[in-house]
């Protein structure tokens, strides 16, 4: 079953107030600030966009997922970091500022690393399925129009009007969390009956997938001689993904139009913040 047009169109624009959100927050001196922390950076984004997609390929090859849920955790695995990020590197005592450089660098190569990576894994995954694998271009054009020109646009009311970007912050990252959970709802309606025949199989997959994910960064964080701070940013960049372009990707006509993909994204978007807030716990609970 295909999104109606009405949650087709909520859901674009969901996207699309999502960037502008994170454009609001932006400015030159973040993408600037990778000067400062290079390694921090880097080893960040090798996790991000090497470490996610190998692990999501390996973990659906592993547990012999379909090929609809295979792509679909590449799908996720391939988004860049959560509109939250930033906000739980703060509660958690991360560095804020690393935190906001990478979800500035991150989305911008995203918009190349999500067109070629979900172009070959669909390739390879739907062999034997009846969806349609999809070329480079297919993915990048929407992409180019749904997520950057409105980061721009943030980005330059930021730069020319700071009073109206910090008066608009709050309004936009509050309508951004009703449209995730309209969006996974709607989803959810969509699709129940895969939920319920297959959510408790799919939630331990993705459960282990969110624990390698944060692991992942730890990992590579560690062997980066990060500190403390800069470790907890890096794992919580790497752990949140931004669910609304995932699931966008997933359903759009513009893309692969087919909810099943969507299934995964939706229960990420759930247990990513469930894990999350016990990360915050136990990090308050050994005081780190």
């Amino acid at each position: 079953m295909e999104l109606d047009q009405v949650a087709q169109t909520v859901l674009a624009i969901g996207l699309m107030i999502i960037m502008f959100g994170i454009g609001l927050s932006l400015s030159k001196a973040d993408f600037i600030a990778v000067l400062k922390f290079p390694r921090a950076v880097a080893a960040g984004l090798t996790a991000q966009f090497l470490g996610l997609p190998l692990a999501a390929l390996i973990i659906t090859q592993l547990f012999q997922l379909s090929p609809e849920f295979a792509l679909g955790f590449m799908i996720i695995a391939t988004s860049p970091g959560g509109a939250t990020s930033n906000l739980f590197s703060f509660l958690m005592r991360g560095d804020v500022a690393l935190s906001v450089s990478l979800t500035a660098i991150a989305t911008v190569l995203s918009l190349f690393t999500i067109p070629v990576v979900l172009a070959y894994a669909s390739q390879l995954l739907l062999q034997n399925s009846q969806l349609v694998a999809l070329p480079i271009g297919r993915i990048f054009f929407p992409l180019l129009f749904l997520v950057l020109l409105p980061l721009i646009l943030g980005m330059l009311i930021r730069s020319r009007k700071p009073g109206w970007a910090a008066g608009l912050q709050r309004p936009t990252a509050s309508l951004s969390v009703l449209l995730l959970i309209f969006t996974v709802c709607y989803v959810f309606y969509l699709e129940q009956e895969r939920f319920i025949t297959y959510g408790g199989q799919l939630g331990w997959i993705v459960s282990l997938f969110f624990l390698t994910a944060t692991l992942l960064g730890f990992l590579v964080a560690k062997a980066a001689r990060l500190d403390l701070r800069q470790q907890k940013t890096v794992v919580i960049e790497v752990g949140i993904q931004n669910g609304v372009q995932a699931i966008f990707i997933a359903t759009s006509p513009l893309m692969f139009a087919d909810p099943v993909l969507a299934v995964p994204a939706v229960l990420y978007s759930i247990l990513m913040y469930l894990y999350i807030f016990v990360l915050f716990i136990v990090l308050k609970f050994l005081r780190l």
